[in-house]
């Protein structure tokens, strides 16, 4: 029989959310409401639902009976979810009419970080899914990499490795997502130097069966040979974004993943300067927290 842990915040949440550490705190208002009023919730990182699971999960309700209530909050004449999608969905397929809901009122940041730390404690998110559920804490919330972190119980260094495999091409995300391709393996792809490298790389690593550790052990060749020699060049005339598609697209990633504006210039072979724009202190905290990690010290 599935059961259904209790929640065990991430040790940041209750500074996120103002105070309101759990769903399920006194204040909580504690009734019946009708199933077919109850809507998705908008900030879901979960795409899948294990059907095996969902109908372990129909058994328990069944002999049981819903022993967590499920936790909303209003919108209009109906109820949003914040926490038990599989619950609700298990009782609909059941055919209960009504389902008991814990009602609380909450903004859209805390409905994201409550529907991440409610699914990362109960059934795990697949890698992409997770990674896609911190950039939006990142992106649409303006949360530090640290406050994810605190937020979901996670080490800062675990979080940052995460969001890195958003950056391999979409499909290769895909395969990690339908578990044709495992996380270790999508990490040793980080080390190519192109889409199209690690595009390559991959399939070759699929149609040769190849282990994590083979297939680091390949993209350090591959990284090897395409590094330049040591040859004296003769000097070359500058390069910016404007004139070079390299340059342009290291640009582009560190945009991507710095989320502000960058500058790059390349003189020469190897010679060049990197412009990053901040756009006030806690923009440039944000900055030195993706750029210095674990090396940072207090300025």
């Amino acid at each position: 029989m599935t059961a259904e842990r209790p929640k065990r915040l991430g040790r940041g949440l209750e500074a996120l959310i103002g105070g309101a550490a759990t769903a399920a705190s006194p204040a909580s208002d504690l009734q019946r409401i009708p199933i077919e009023r109850v809507r998705p919730n908008p900030f879901q990182p979960r795409r899948e639902f294990n059907a095996d699971e969902l109908a372990e999960l129909e058994a328990s309700l069944k002999s049981s009976g819903l022993l967590q209530p499920i936790t909303v909050r209003r919108r209009g004449d109906a109820f949003e979810l914040i926490a038990g999608e599989r619950r609700t969905r298990a009782a609909t397929n059941l055919g209960w009419r009504e389902i008991t809901a814990i009602v609380r009122d909450f903004d859209d940041r805390t409905m994201l970080v409550l529907a991440l730390v409610e699914n990362l404690q109960r059934t795990n998110l697949n890698p992409i899914e997770e990674a896609r559920g911190y950039r939006r804490l990142l992106d649409e919330f303006q949360l530090t990499q640290q406050q994810v972190a605190d937020a979901v119980g996670k080490d800062r260094t675990t979080i940052t490795n995460l969001l890195r495999v958003l950056t391999l091409p979409d499909h290769i995300q895909q395969l990690v997502e339908n578990g044709s391709f495992s996380l270790g393996h999508a990490r040793a792809l980080l080390a190519t130097e192109t889409h199209e490298a690690a595009s390559r790389l991959a399939a070759e690593a699929i149609a040769a069966g190849m282990s994590v550790r083979e297939l680091e052990q390949r993209a350090r060749e591959l990284s090897n040979k395409s590094r330049p020699s040591d040859r004296r060049q003769p000097p070359q005339p500058q390069a910016d974004e404007s004139t070079d598609p390299a340059v342009k697209r290291i640009a582009d990633d560190l945009r991507r993943y710095l989320q502000t504006d960058v500058r790059v210039q390349v003189s020469g072979e190897s010679k060049g300067k990197i412009e990053i724009v901040f756009y006030s202190a806690d923009d440039l905290d944000r900055v030195l927290e993706l750029i210095l990690r674990d090396a940072r010290r207090d300025f």
